[in-house]
């Protein structure tokens, strides 16, 4: 559906729309010039430290800050947990916050934190999933440990397996990973006042607003956010300012001084949210001809102390007859925060690798037997058309049947996988444009930038509208100031904020052609604006160049907003993804080779940012399929691995060959495309290990010891 009024359509022949533009703020990042929170210094700045629980489940029992108070540099220490509020004086996992201390340099609040004396009761935890769930772990929440959700069904399960000339039954799963954000969770808070500025690495820099205001009591017209630059979020600072946030805020407001908090490793896998586990126990049938007939799971995960970890199945694929229950395991660990298309990595795992071995029983090749249990074809569900484009450009006919039996131990194989996701844009999401007498354009937006590119799309469709270059748009977000905006979450910013700044654009275009129209003797209806000159349509001659166009605005510049309209955005993504792998089967460890990803957004509105968002979804997955994995010590609860070293990522030999091609579809308008290129990679490799191997392992990482032990199945 267009908007109401067309004049706001996305133009049929872009000049800037589409292309490959390079990163606007490219050179202040790699210059130093870009500052991010952990750059931000204020006159007389205090550094804080939090205290953390170093047991998964506690009571805090006392808390003594005086030698902390008497350590040198101290300006404030606080207790975070009341012991005496019944409420909240239990640490319920390994990293929850205690105490807080705030020092004149980093060196002397971290001495500092170590000389609170905490008193804590040990109290029995709950780590292990499969203890939750055979009811040998204490019970520690209340309502119980494990929580059934309603069950879900369609159909008739029990003529689908009937009807079913091959039957399954396998379990699936994947592991926890935590978030990893190149840079860390981190406030810097000063007060004037009752009037509160942070600073914070944030998705939602009005959301975070919120969350002062009410985590404070203050109201949110006496705070401004700012987050001008951020190293990564993937989810973990999206809805919510965490602890560290308030605590930063309650320090600063003690001390009358500025206080920054910056989390280190340990804290970022412990305290600041992860992907939740999950796992499947799937029994499914196929007919004769390759439709399934019938699924049956049982499901279950843990997102940490009391949250839920819930996860899309089947995944996207049409069985008539199906089944499922799903239960929540609460655990002593950090609780669970969005993580790059929540729940769809874990759906599409678990359904990917049984659609194979389903495909092998079927005796189908494995896209074609996709393709026989897909959704009708539709605008957003392209699945049917990628597909055979995919293997087609990817050499799918080259593959071989599952198991490499050439010679020599190292095993190649072919892996596929489909994904979707929504990525609609909402408003309220304001644009403010000016156009001075000078030339100089700006366009603000309330919005933030997580690294995806954001400002080089707000300058992209601003200057597209102008008539202008992208370098000649000077974007500003990250800034309350600048007006309400939704957070950056779910893929929804570039559908978001897409609108309002075309709005706010042409309006500020057809404001200029109102002053330039008497000086060309023209109608301003016949104006437009290409190639840097305001002209008449269809008459190049007569016309004039942009800077002397500005200069008939005089001493105020035109000022324009914008908002959020309906039509020039919309939602639902589809797309499809092949991997080839290497797999030596004397050591176990797998190669990925290259990655093929076909991928829709809508409107492609700046061409280069939408391949990196494909290109770092596929490593992202990579890591997930590979390499990454909260570890527990089974007796004490602990993470084991909360660090750089033995929480495992892939270096730069571990990247594979990436070919993306977009699937432009300009008249859906914008849709984001954070989320679904990192749905599909890890099912894809998997299942090309699989392909290599002939044999299947169904669960995540990869690691060698799996590989290794899965191999005797091949026999």
């Amino acid at each position: 559906m267009p908007p109401a009024d067309p004049k706001y359509s996305w133009p049929a022949n872009p000049t800037v729309i589409g292309t490959h533009v390079k990163r606007v703020d490219g050179p202040d990042k790699v210059s130093g010039r870009a500052k991010y929170t952990f750059d931000i210094a204020r006159p007389g700045m205090l550094y804080g430290k939090i205290v953390r629980s170093p047991y998964p489940h506690a009571r805090i029992v006392s808390v003594d800050l005086s030698a902390a108070n008497r350590a040198p540099g101290v300006k404030i220490a606080i207790v975070w947990k009341d012991p005496n509020d019944a409420q909240n004086n239990r640490a319920m996992f390994q990293g929850d916050e205690v105490a807080a201390v705030a020092a004149d340099t980093e060196e002397h609040a971290i001495d500092a934190a170590r000389l609170v004396k905490v008193n804590y009761e040990v109290l029995p935890h709950v780590t292990e999933v499969a203890q939750a769930l055979d009811g040998t772990a204490p019970q520690v929440f209340t309502g119980g440990n494990v929580v059934p959700t309603q069950p879900q069904q369609t159909g008739d399960p029990a003529s689908g397996f009937a009807a079913a000339a091959h039957t399954l039954e396998q379990t699936y799963s994947t592991q926890v990973i935590t978030h990893v954000c190149m840079e860390s969770h981190g406030t810097v808070c000063e007060w004037d006042g009752d009037k509160l500025t942070a600073w914070i690495s944030t998705q939602g820099i009005n959301t975070a607003r919120e969350n002062f205001a009410s985590g404070l009591g203050i109201p949110q017209a006496d705070i401004r956010v700012i987050c001008q630059y951020m190293g990564g979020g993937f989810g973990s600072k999206a809805l919510s300012i965490g602890g560290e946030g308030l605590i930063c805020a309650k320090l600063a407001k003690m001390a009358n001084l500025p206080v920054k908090v910056m989390l280190d490793r340990k804290e970022e896998h412990l305290a600041t949210g992860n992907r939740p586990s999950a796992a499947s126990h799937i029994k499914a049938g196929v007919a004769a001809d390759g439709t399934i007939t019938a699924f049956d799971a049982e499901t279950w995960g843990t997102g940490g102390a009391g949250a839920t970890a819930g996860f899309p199945l089947p995944y996207i694929y049409q069985i008539a007859n199906r089944r499922r229950t799903h239960k929540d395991v609460f655990t002593n660990t950090g609780q669970q925060r969005p993580m790059r298309a929540p729940g769809h990595p874990q759906g599409s795992f678990n359904t990917e690798i049984m659609m194979d071995e389903l495909a092998d029983l079927a005796k189908m090749d494995p896209v074609e037997f996709r393709i026989k249990n897909l959704p009708p074809l539709a605008p957003n569900a392209m699945w049917r058309s990628y597909l055979p484009e995919g293997a087609a450009v990817f050499g799918w006919d080259k593959r071989h049947p599952t198991g490499d039996t050439a010679p020599g131990p190292i095993k190649t194989g072919m892996g596929v996988s489909i994904n979707t996701w929504g990525g609609g844009g909402r408003g309220p999401s304001q644009a403010h444009c000016e156009i001075a007498s000078d030339g100089g354009v700006i366009m603000r937006a309330g919005t933030q930038d997580l690294g995806t590119g954001t400002r080089t799309l707000v300058a992209v469709i601003t200057a597209d509208a102008l008539g202008l270059q992208p370098w000649q748009v000077k974007p500003e977000i990250g800034d309350t100031l600048y007006g309400v905006s939704a957070l950056s979450g779910g893929s929804t910013t570039a559908a978001s904020i897409s609108p309002g700044i075309r709005v706010a654009a042409v309006k500020a275009l057809d404001a200029l052609k109102e002053k330039v129209a008497p000086t060309l003797g023209a109608d301003p209806a016949s104006l437009v604006a290409l190639g840097g000159r305001i002209q008449v349509k269809d008459d190049p001659s007569k016309g004039i160049s942009w800077t002397d166009a500005c200069k008939q605005i005089g001493p105020q510049p035109i000022a324009v907003d914008g908002d959020w309209v309906p039509g020039l955005s919309s939602s639902t993504t589809s797309g499809v993804q092949f991997a080839e792998v290497t797999v030596d089967i004397e050591t176990g460890i797998v190669r990925v080779k290259r990655v093929l990803v076909l991928q829709d957004c809508g409107l492609v509105v700046s061409r280069l940012t939408a391949e990196s968002q494909c290109y770092g979804g596929v490593i992202g997955s990579l890591n997930f399929a590979l390499f990454e994995d909260r570890i527990l010590d089974r007796n004490t609860g602990q993470m084991v691995n909360p660090n750089m070293e033995w929480y495992l990522l892939a270096g730069m030999s571990d990247i594979p060959q990436i070919e993306v091609r977009l699937k432009d579809q300009p008249e859906r308008g914008v849709i984001g495309l954070g989320e679904p290129p990192t749905v599909s990679t890890a099912a894809a490799i998997a299942l090309a290990v699989r392909n290599a191997t002939g044999a299947t392992v169904r669960s995540l990482p990869l690691t060698p010891k799996k590989i290794l032990e899965s191999l005797p199945q091949k026999a």
